[in-house]
């Protein structure tokens, strides 16, 4: 008969072997976490390290978020030249022990022409969550890669991805229909940040008016845009939450046009499974206005 220290025993051990059987994982940003979350709930809750609003460019990591990495069995990132701040940390990490989403086969990824040190230079966008394709491409590599490392939880796991690819379909449609009375409409961008929503969704777009997330805008790009929006008459100017209102306001100037200031990260979205839902609701509702 087994005494009572025994039992207490038994149960510290099968308690700790369960804990160390679901894998632990730590995701970069809160849509993708959005995505991790939904297929994996129930099962394990993935960590969130990136959890504010500081800019992914320059990101610096606190022992906390350091030590969040140094515990993963699985980090999922965009790209290293996205997150391009956490590039040297995310070097570290085992190459078995990363999902770099951006290197995904099948991914759509969005390639811009802009000026670098050479005269003419290819730039890969990498805001590529903005396509709901591309996250339903994404979880499904995912869900492969969670039953390689997770196998015990692997009818769990596939039938929170079939519910999660439904999810997405809804939402494709949801979106389109949303949009559907402002396709003859044109909008413009301040950068090529919105370029996935606005392709996948078949939204005219007059110009970016930089070539990419993070460029400067001079005097002669904003003179040359302002001139295109007025021959296009152009009725949206989108832009990041990021850029200043005096900066749009000077793009807008003298110009019949709204223009719309967006998160598309959803910093103020709670995180979760629910957050990338809201967060390209959301923007879809901005750009409705944006439209009217």
């Amino acid at each position: 008969m087994i005494n009572s220290r025994s039992l207490l025993a038994v149960i510290i051990l099968l308690f700790s072997a369960n804990t160390f059987a679901v894998p632990n994982i730590v995701v970069s940003i809160k849509p993708i976490h959005s995505i991790v979350s939904s297929l994996t709930q129930g099962i394990t809750e993935p960590k969130l390290l990136l959890d504010t609003n500081q800019l992914i460019e320059h990101a610096y990591l606190k022992p906390s978020q350091l030590s969040l990495l140094s515990r993963a069995d699985l980090v999922i990132f965009i790209h290293p030249y996205f997150e391009s701040g956490l590039k040297k940390v995310l070097e570290n990490v085992d190459t078995d022990k990363k999902l770099i989403i951006g290197d995904i086969e099948n991914i759509h990824l969005i390639h811009n022409e802009g000026h670098g040190h050479d005269e003419h230079q290819e730039i890969v966008n990498y805001h590529l969550w903005l396509d709901v394709n591309n996250m339903q491409i994404f979880a499904k590599k995912l869900v492969k890669k969670l039953i390689q490392i997770d196998p015990d939880n692997s009818l769990d796991y596939t039938t929170n991805f079939n519910k999660l690819n439904q999810n997405l379909d809804n939402l494709k449609q949801d979106i389109s229909q949303k949009l559907s009375s402002y396709k003859s409409k044109v909008l413009a961008s301040y950068s090529n940040t919105f370029d996935y929503f606005t392709n996948i969704n078949q939204l005219k777009k007059s110009v970016n008016i930089t070539s990419y997330h993070g460029e400067k805008l001079s005097i002669f790009k904003m003179l040359k845009a302002k001139k295109t929006m007025k021959k296009t008459q152009t009725k949206c100017l989108l832009a990041t939450v990021e850029i200043p209102k005096k900066r749009i306001n000077s793009l807008t100037e003298g110009l019949n046009i709204n223009s719309e200031n967006i998160d598309i990260i959803g910093f103020n979205i709670q995180q979760g499974g629910d957050h990338y839902f809201e967060l390209m609701h959301s923007i879809s509702n901005k750009i409705v206005q944006c439209l009217k």
